[in-house]
């Protein structure tokens, strides 16, 4: 048998309707089982908590006379098990109301699993975020950071950025200022001109705020004695592998 089968015998159980052979079942079964073992205990509390508040209600003798009827041409419940009609009834309301509390329970369970899951990696995203910073400033403190000047090129005169380069760390962070905002389909892309290499390096894409300003973050770069300058174009979304764009937006050399 599953678990769902055993939670089915836990609640006949808890009214008395399981046959000897179910609860012998469900003992041996729960003795390894710690979810069935607990569905049985909070079945077995929550009918003692339902029966302290039924006031005996004598039932009509048509439906007395019924239920007895039901209950003696039945043929799947145990003879030591056969029950006063009243009873069965009584037991039947019983399971139903106990199947519902379970089903109610196991999904508010879930639920506060599920919140509690969002709120670990809520902080797990909030831990990262802030380590990611402590980076950056470590680097922009450090001693050996250099700050360097990019200029507005000419297709944005009044840009600027200020890049400050941790050589120690091989990190660049770069923060841009009054740059144009890039359309949806478009990307900007910051390059690294190499004197050893023929071809600019791509060093990421970035979007710019509505307030013209943006910030990326360069990890791997090339040693310093490897670097030319740096340069920005707009790109196609997401970037190229090579400039498609000949005019820069800013550029600043690194001597």
């Amino acid at each position: 048998m599953n678990h769902e089968e055993f939670e089915t015998i836990a609640a006949l159980d808890a009214v008395g309707a399981a046959t000897a052979g179910e609860t012998r079942s469900l003992a041996a079964h729960a003795e390894s089982c710690d979810a069935c073992r607990r569905a049985r205990d909070e079945y077995a509390e929550a009918a003692t908590l339902l029966a302290r508040e039924l006031d005996p209600v004598p039932p009509p003798a048509e439906v007395r006379e019924r239920i007895a009827g039901i209950a003696e041409s039945s043929n799947v419940i145990e003879a030591e098990h056969r029950f006063n009609p009243w009873w069965l009834a009584i037991a039947a309301t019983l399971f139903l109301a106990l199947w519902g509390w379970r089903e109610i329970g196991i999904r508010v369970a879930r639920e506060r699993i599920a919140t509690q899951q969002a709120e670990i990696r809520g902080l797990s995203e909030e831990k990262n975020r802030l380590a990611a910073q402590n980076e950056k400033l470590a680097s922009i403190a450090s001693a050996e950071t250099r700050t360097i000047a990019l200029a507005g090129q000419e297709m944005s005169p009044s840009a600027s950025a200020r890049v400050f380069l941790d050589p120690t760390r091989r990190r660049a962070i770069v923060f841009f200022y009054n740059m144009p905002s890039n359309p949806t389909d478009k990307s900007y892309q910051l390059w690294i001109i190499r004197g050893d290499q023929p071809k600019p390096q791509s060093a990421g894409v970035f979007d710019v705020t509505a307030s013209g300003s943006a910030t990326i973050s360069i990890d791997n770069l090339p040693v310093m004695t490897e670097i030319r300058a740096l340069a920005v174009t707009m790109e196609p979304r997401g970037g190229a592998d090579q400039p498609t764009e000949k005019k820069f937006y800013v550029m600043g050399g690194m001597s």
